[in-house]
């Protein structure tokens, strides 16, 4: 079996990695995640940047440029999200104090999805998904099927942060902060950009609870214009060669 589609553009943001080239020079193992970097968002303005954690600005930064003016749906997929925001809610109630409605209003799974909508006046659905133990396939199945209903693109977002120390006895925590962005559309309607195809496969894969990194194996094929990765149960991505 094989679902065909095409990756029309991509962008990914790490602690040190900027642009293309920065990715470019990671591939090749001339620089290396490093540093506690911060998402350029400037082309916000200054009250909607207030609002964004640092993870929802790496999430911004990676998907504002693709979606552009463009009213397309939008997929948001993280195995932890706001991880960070919510355990610093959790320990304002074990201290006994006053929790901020809008923190909690921004710790919820959607909210990033939420934000985005907001910022870039996206009217499509949005919806926000738990990526659980197979982020990729979670994304990239539910990616298939808004297609298959006939939207031509749609834009999909995979982010996930450091864990605070006291959940790292029950999952794996990313080093560093990571995002990735993906403008897919539909073979029939865009031939530019990679072909990427979703194929049956065999290979066990590791649980994102186990290995947190998961973004980076995609990364390193959407560099390299081709590769075969596990993505979950039973399937395989793989980028077609330029």
């Amino acid at each position: 079996m094989s679902i065909d589609f095409v990756i029309s553009a991509w962008q990914a943001w790490a602690p040190g990695i900027e642009d293309m080239s920065d990715w470019l020079r990671w591939r090749r193992m001339d620089l290396v995640l490093a540093g506690a970097d911060k998402p350029d968002v400037s082309f916000l303005p200054m009250m909607q940047r207030r609002r964004l954690s640092p993870l929802a600005k790496a999430a911004v930064a990676v998907a504002y440029p693709l979606i552009g003016n463009r009213d397309i749906p939008l997929l948001c997929c993280s195995v932890h999200g706001e991880a960070l925001r919510t355990y610093s809610l959790l320990s304002d109630v074990a201290a006994n104090d006053a929790l901020s409605p809008t923190d909690f209003g921004l710790s919820v799974h959607n909210a990033i999805a939420g934000q985005l909508s907001i910022l870039c006046g996206i009217q499509s659905p949005a919806l926000a998904l738990a990526g659980g133990n197979y982020p990729l396939q979670v994304g990239l199945i539910e990616a298939m099927g808004v297609l298959a209903e006939g939207e031509q693109e749609l834009l999909l977002l995979f982010y996930e942060e450091s864990l605070p120390e006291m959940y790292l006895g029950s999952a794996r925590s990313p080093k560093y902060m990571c995002a990735t962005a993906l403008h897919l559309s539909n073979m029939c309607t865009n031939t530019s950009g990679l072909r990427a195809s979703l194929v049956s496969g065999t290979k066990q894969v590791v649980s994102a609870f186990e290995e947190a990194e998961y973004q980076l194996p995609l990364i390193a094929a959407l560099v390299d214009g081709a590769g075969r990765l596990p993505v979950g149960q039973g399937w395989d991505l793989i980028v077609h060669e330029k």
